[in-house]
């Protein structure tokens, strides 16, 4: 009986410190969650912008001074348009096209792809959807505590200019709403199917928020109003 006694005595002894040092630890990350997560914002700030322009698995075609592709002539006589035999496609990680917004300060780099990576460097697109100028949805993503920390100031009526390196671009913003990720992700996959050019871009919201994972997104819609249609003419 005492020899019992003893044991759990021993074990007290063991198992009450180590009990309070895990509850100890884990009120000390509550307390200071919300500066970690400020502090690891801030930096990332800092580290994209002075990243340099490319590492070595990110590449450029785009070049706004380079000889765009030939307008070719619709039969009809209609607005020209390019073939898309006549365009360099992007490949994984290659920045294809430069995207402004004068009014709100956006001017940032487009890359084909939207990984973490990318997204350190400027706006990643979607690989499930279509190139400026095919009639169909553009999808954009950024951080919004870099490049599309802009868009907290967008509005409907605001026009972007998309320069990518095989025409310009211009779209008027038509729509800004905020989603749930997983109402967006729903939304987008029937975008991507869609006959009809437009601009989507999208980053976290709220754009102030200094703890916790942010399941929101504030997505900004935008019909086209220049520029080329890119076709293969022996579809036509």
């Amino acid at each position: 009986m005492n020899s019992s006694n003893g044991i759990k005595k021993e074990l007290a002894y063991v198992c009450m410190p180590a009990l309070f040092c895990v509850l100890g630890y884990a009120l000390l990350w509550l307390t200071l969650q919300p500066v970690w997560s400020l502090a690891t914002a801030a930096a990332g700030t800092l580290v994209s912008k002075d990243a340099p322009n490319f590492d070595s698995q990110l590449t450029s075609i785009f070049d706004p001074e380079a000889e765009r592709p030939q307008v070719q002539q619709a039969d009809n006589g209609t607005e020209g348009f390019i073939s898309g035999r006549d365009i360099e496609f992007p490949d994984s990680g290659s920045q294809y096209g430069q995207i402004y917004c004068e009014r709100i300060g956006l001017d940032a780099p487009v890359y084909w792809y939207d990984s973490d990576e990318i997204l350190s460097y400027g706006v990643g697109q979607s690989l499930a959807s279509m190139l400026p100028g095919f009639g169909s949805a553009i999808i954009l993503s950024a951080h919004n505590t870099t490049y599309f920390k802009c868009l907290q100031d967008i509005e409907v009526g605001d026009t972007i200019q998309f320069e990518t390196n095989y025409c310009d671009y211009e779209y008027q913003v038509t729509n800004v709403q905020v989603y749930d990720e997983n109402e967006l992700w729903t939304l987008l996959s029937e975008k991507g199917l869609q006959e009809e050019e437009e601009l989507i871009m999208y980053t976290c919201y709220p754009f102030h928020a200094i703890s916790g994972r942010k399941t929101q997104r504030l997505t900004v819609f935008a019909k086209r109003t220049s520029g080329l249609d890119v076709k293969w003419r022996y579809l036509d």
